[in-house]
């Protein structure tokens, strides 16, 4: 069995869905922000799966190179360095 530790405003937040009846569980408002987190995810997956396949379709490619890769590496590390904030994991555009 999994305890789970929420900070107090959250419990509360938790809570009141629940006296307020949108759940009938403290078990069943979890169970459902973990389902709708997943098919966020998923959803963010898939967009991001379709603008590749839009770019593709419209020439809007660059070939996978060494250097490519490099310079991709290169830019997260300077964003890292500099706590920049990274929008979009899942597409990268030039």
């Amino acid at each position: 069995m999994m305890k789970v530790s929420f900070a107090e405003i959250d419990e509360a937040y938790l809570r009141n869905k629940v006296e307020n009846g949108y759940y009938s569980s403290l078990s069943e408002a979890i169970r459902d922000t973990v389902r709708k987190q997943r098919e966020s995810e998923q959803n963010r997956l898939l967009a991001a799966l379709e603008a590749g396949e839009r770019a593709i379709q419209e020439g809007q490619t660059q070939p996978f190179t060494r250097a490519l890769f490099d310079q991709v590496i290169q830019d997260g590390i300077s964003k890292a360095k500099n706590s920049e904030i990274v929008v979009n994991t899942d597409v990268i555009t030039q």
